[in-house]
């Protein structure tokens, strides 16, 4: 669909707000470190992990564009490492514990960026597979990174070289925690629902402890390393005692999914973040509640202690930053404006307005000649997933991620009306160039043809025609300018083009190894351009199915050392 691939090309040249209201009239870090050809930066990205740095006074927080360094006093921007910001995967990083190198992964590699010099400083390689979780040993000479190559790979940070390879799960490593001691290793898999104990000196498994019944989302040792904390799907947190695998407590009292844990530094505190948007901080003795922290309108993903022990900082999935006294639960600051990536984009058709459909299930409408927002449309309740404006731009159609499509006044921001039909999220929309009728396409596996005024739906066709698997989903359409001809990718790695009157198929198309991500249309409608993983960007003759030009052969990945650092690879 148009709107997913502008997502890819606009992405980093349009974003919008600052994470603090500025003081000033104008944001130099809108202009910060732009690619070529980029005017400025509309937004920053959402929030991922993020760490204090030793001082107290910064905070070091990643996002989708690069590293934001920020002042905790003021949050003022003081730095941006975009160098970071395309190389590395979303939302995994660690701070080494002297705050001087930041580790984190590009997919089944490490990169340990020197903060001080803003360069690469080693390459750390040795997993088959993609990486999705690192820690650091308590003095910062090892790096442990979990994959999904089951394995656990320790590093010698200083060196580069790999020490230590652990095996035992049958399925990907999801999460590894170091004690405090440096001692012992704790990790979790997948699907087993099992946390493995490992002698970090003799690689002898120590424990395998079983109790969760469900999917674990965090683990973390207390101060004294003799007790680990879990918490998962269930809502439960249980503690456990390392060495005999023992269960100890657990403790009750949320009501959704545990996303994040973190023990005070005397360890008599255990602080949890959930999916029912609160913070709790637990006695460990009694097991009782102490406060419950409420602010957060989203999942509560990540929480950390100021160097100073008084300050929690948490992170959620509204796209905030929320600091807290620690002594009193008091909400002390809140930076904001921060995250809500864009899921989709649309131009209007005379080309003055982006709409942007964030993850927070809002659609801003953003005048590019001012870069300011105009106006906001509220109403989804769940993940927005596609937008895009009708012929004249009077109206917007917004696809969600409850399989909803809703139609918008572009100069009320009023909701005209919803839709339904769709059983899974509505992944891709585009209107018919009359304006009279609008193509959705889900999850679900149909791509429908809905008359605007009523509502009405006049025509469903299945993205998959080889077999039938509830699993297979519409990943993008797009609509060829004249109104006839439907090109769509579904999880098969296929194009099909559809013919709209007859809603047969015309053509299937193959090239692409991987899943299709995008496609667009040409103005003329002579040609498409798809996206994938796989294959970069391939362009096609829409009558004759072939490559106009073979794009489509993936670049190769450019190497991030440079010259003078040594490594294994």
């Amino acid at each position: 669909m148009r709107t997913a691939l502008l997502f890819h090309f606009t992405l980093i040249l349009l974003f919008t707000t600052a994470l603090f209201l500025p003081t000033a009239p104008a944001q130099d870090y809108t202009r910060w470190h732009l690619p070529e050809g980029a005017i400025v930066r509309f937004e920053k990205g959402g929030i991922g992990d993020f760490a204090y740095l030793p001082d107290g006074n910064r905070i070091a927080i990643q996002s989708s564009i690069g590293l934001w360094i920020y002042d905790t006093r003021t949050g003022e921007e003081l730095d941006l490492f975009t160098d970071l910001g395309t190389k590395l995967r979303w939302n995994l990083m660690v701070l080494s514990p002297d705050g001087r190198t930041l580790a984190a992964a590009t997919d089944y590699e490490v990169v340990l960026w020197d903060l001080q010099a803003n360069k690469l400083n080693k390459l750390l390689i040795g997993h088959k597979d993609r990486i999705y979780s690192l820690a650091f040993s308590p003095t910062g000479e090892i790096l442990a990174g979990g994959s999904r190559d089951t394995t656990v790979r320790l590093w010698d940070v200083n060196t580069g070289e790999l020490k230590q390879t652990f095996v035992g799960h049958t399925d990907m490593i999801r999460l590894v925690a170091y004690s405090n001691d440096g001692k012992t290793l704790a990790c979790v898999s997948w699907k087993d629902n099992t946390i493995l104990i490992w002698d970090v000196d003799t690689e002898e498994l120590l424990k395998a402890i079983t109790g969760h019944t469900e999917r674990i989302n965090s683990i973390v040792y207390a101060p004294d390393s003799r007790t680990l904390a879990s918490g998962g799907r269930d809502s439960k947190i249980r503690i456990w005692d390392v060495g005999t695998g023992k269960l100890l407590k657990t403790f009750i009292g949320h009501t959704d999914r545990i996303r994040s844990m973190i023990y005070s530094r005397d360890g008599a505190t255990l602080v949890s973040g959930s999916s029912d948007d609160t913070i709790r901080m637990w006695d460990i003795r009694s097991g009782e509640t102490l406060k419950v922290l409420k602010g957060h309108t989203n999942d509560v993903d990540s929480l950390m202690y100021s160097p100073d022990g008084e300050t929690l900082v948490s992170s959620g999935d509204d796209g905030t930053l929320r600091f807290w006294n620690v002594r009193t639960g008091e909400l002390l600051k809140t930076f904001t404006a921060h995250g809500f990536g864009a899921r989709s984009l649309a131009f209007s058709p005379d080309g003055s307005t982006l709409a942007i459909g964030k993850t927070d299930r809002t659609i801003l409408l953003r005048d590019l000649q001012s870069g300011q927002i105009v106006k906001t449309f509220a109403g989804h309740t769940n993940r927005m997933l596609s937008v895009t404006f009708s012929p004249d731009g009077s109206t917007l159609a917004s696809g969600s991620w409850d399989g909803k499509i809703r139609f918008w006044d572009v100069h009320t921001s009023k909701l005209l009306k919803t839709i339904t039909g769709h059983t899974k999220g509505v992944h891709s929309i585009a209107y018919t160039p009359d304006g009279k009728s609008l193509v959705s396409g889900s999850w679900d596996n149909t791509i429908n043809l809905w008359y605007v005024d009523t509502g009405h739906l006049l025509q469903t066709i299945t993205g998959n025609t080889t077999e039938s698997d509830s699993s297979i989903g519409v990943r993008a359409i797009a609509l060829n300018p004249d109104g006839q001809t439907l090109a769509v990718a579904t999880d098969e790695e296929e194009i099909r083009l559809w013919d709209i009157p007859t809603a047969e198929v015309k053509t299937t198309l193959t090239g692409h190894t991987h899943r299709v991500a995008a496609i667009v249309f040409s103005p003329d409608g002579t040609m498409f351009a798809s996206g994938g993983e796989g294959r970069g960007i391939c362009l096609w003759n829409v009558h004759t199915g072939n490559f106009t030009t073979d794009y489509c052969k993936r670049q190769e990945r450019r190497s991030m050392v440079s010259p003078s650092v040594q490594t294994d690879k």
